[in-house]
């Protein structure tokens, strides 16, 4: 009995712990600082009281995760005994201070924080202006950018990325957001990279004994000075498992820290411009902008997220093959995933980026044999799956050719941290617009496009949802003609028929899933990949058998 009295009160004070810590978020995340300190001592009362006063039943671990708090007939519960813990009125003096102590602590760091982000990004208010007053001097002289605009946002992406990973993530997050923000300025952020410097060897020795205990080596090897690469959020070695190659991938040392911190701020300003009286700041809808930018941002800071993304993707394409090529993943190693840590196959390829170099007719004939696969595999993750590898940039492509024409050779799709599923509106509304390519009936796909939408205003005005579908019906026709060319991809730009699509919705105001943004965004990189492989491959070779079977 004593055993199970000492469990639970173990227990019972990591609840009250978590608890405490959401309770400091939600009261950063209110709009006002007004009243905290009444708040503050209401929490410490009432944390107070239900230690005193309610009984606490300790459940399991996932039962814990899910906030279970009493429930006397679960089966799985440890104990059915009521606990009432007593705490003196020292203790409790103690437990209010270091709650207040912690979260001034937490408003010095944001604090410090924002006074940092502002010196970074002060010579924009310089910086800006003068580049408009060049560009209103050089009006009408040609097209391309002036020396003090290319100087403005060359020094705006440098700040991005030394502000770190939050800020890198969420410059790259907004150049894939057309619906929101205008082409130009999504242009300038495709180009944001996200290299980061290389943490010491100490910390990913420290990050594997704390997840897999100190005898990790004994299954384990890493080789400390083979570094794959170093990206915003995590650092890869090379390394075995038991005699395997495998990758080993770890985030930097206090990301999560860092990005909790950011989030925190972001969060914060969104709601702030969101309660200025503007109507046209609250139709930029910013606190549900930011809600998703977290999400997504979260999902690439959890490795076992990524784990779960290779095993799924893995299944899709168990039977896949065409032309002679399989697509594959990389597999995880099951007993070494964890937050912090993922340990995959070792993918031995070459960057699908250096056959684009080989002219010779070997080569030429190659490029074209890579693209059709490719180009099928993302259609099939799109209208089949609808599981979409969203970070498909050339270096996340690596293939393997061996005997070409008498073995099957492999493509191997590497980073399936960032994926995206769409909601059943949008998928069908993505099947809508490739029908309407082909039937050429651009107008009906643009109402029914208004009607599934989830939030939208163009109805609010007169004409308003004539002219979204007009609109529609204009792309899909200068769409359509390209039919006489033949519907090759050196014809047409699928991927820029879509952002059109996204720059209408932004101008009409008919909200679109930021997962469509997304997958748009995938569409635009890869198509531009396919074409340069093999520009008169016939897209709709592809995509019409796929629109039939879905």
């Amino acid at each position: 009995e004593k055993v199970k009295m000492s469990t639970a009160v173990r227990r019972s004070f990591q609840i009250v712990s978590r608890n405490k810590v959401a309770i400091g978020r939600h009261l950063w995340s209110k709009k006002h600082f007004i009243g905290t300190s009444a708040s503050l001592a209401f929490v410490g009362a009432s944390t107070r009281a239900s230690f005193l006063k309610r009984p606490i039943t300790v459940c399991d671990g996932a039962r814990e995760r899910q906030g279970c708090a009493t429930n006397d007939d679960d089966p799985v519960a440890v104990t059915n005994a009521s606990l009432f813990i007593q705490k003196s009125y020292p203790s409790i003096v103690l437990e209010k201070i270091a709650s207040l102590v912690n979260y001034f602590w937490t408003v010095l760091q944001v604090s410090l924080r924002g006074a940092e982000i502002y010196l970074k990004f002060s010579p924009m208010v310089v910086l800006v202006p003068l580049s408009y007053i060049e560009q209103k001097l050089r009006y009408g002289e040609d097209d391309t950018s002036g020396f003090l605009e290319d100087l403005s946002w060359r020094y705006f992406l440098y700040s991005l990325q030394s502000l770190g990973p939050a800020f890198v993530k969420l410059g790259q997050w907004a150049a894939t957001r057309r619906d929101l923000f205008d082409p130009y300025f999504c242009d300038r952020l495709s180009s944001l990279h996200s290299s980061a410097a290389i943490h010491s060897w100490k910390h990913t020795d420290t990050i594997l004994r704390e997840e897999f205990g100190d005898d990790y080596g004994d299954h384990l090897i890493v080789y400390p000075d083979e570094i794959l690469g170093s990206g915003s959020a995590a650092q890869v070695y090379r390394g075995s498992y038991d005699g395997k190659e495998v990758a080993i991938k770890v985030l930097h040392p206090g990301i999560t820290s860092a990005i909790e911190r950011d989030l925190m701020l972001m969060k914060r300003v969104a709601f702030l411009i969101d309660s200025l009286p503007s109507e046209t700041l609250s139709c930029l809808g910013l606190p549900t902008v930011a809600s998703n930018f977290e999400n997504i941002l979260r999902r690439q800071i959890d490795l076992r997220l990524e784990a779960q993304n290779l095993q799924r993707f893995a299944k899709n394409f168990q039977h896949f093959e065409h032309s002679n090529f399989i697509v594959t993943f990389p597999r995880p190693v099951d007993n070494f995933v964890s937050e912090h840590v993922l340990v995959e196959d070792f993918i031995d390829g070459v960057p699908i980026s250096d056959f684009l170099l080989d002219e010779s007719i070997n080569g030429l004939e190659l490029r074209k044999k890579l693209a059709k696969p490719l180009l099928n595999a993302f259609l099939k993750m799109v209208f089949t799956d609808n599981f979409i590898h969203c970070d498909l940039h050339p270096g996340n492509v690596l293939v393997k050719v061996d005997h070409l024409d008498t073995s099957t050779s492999k493509i191997s799709l590497l980073d399936a941290g960032l994926t995206e599923s769409l909601r059943p509106e949008d998928q069908q509304n993505l099947r809508d617009l490739f029908k309407a390519v082909v039937l050429n009936k651009g107008e009906e796909a643009g109402r029914l496009m208004v009607e599934r939408a989830k939030n939208e205003r163009c109805t609010d005005t007169e004409g308003g949802l004539e002219a979204f579908s007009s609109g529609i019906d204009s792309i899909v026709k200068e769409f359509h003609i390209n039919r006489r060319k033949g519907l090759t991809l050196g014809a047409v730009r699928i991927g820029t028929l879509l952002a059109s699509v996204l720059d209408l919705c932004r101008e009409h105001g008919v909200e679109i899933d930021p997962a469509m943004a997304s997958v748009v965004v995938s569409t635009l990189v890869l198509e531009g990949l396919g074409r340069s492989l093999e520009p008169n491959l016939n897209l709709f070779d592809f995509v019409i058998p796929l629109l039939i079977n879905s």
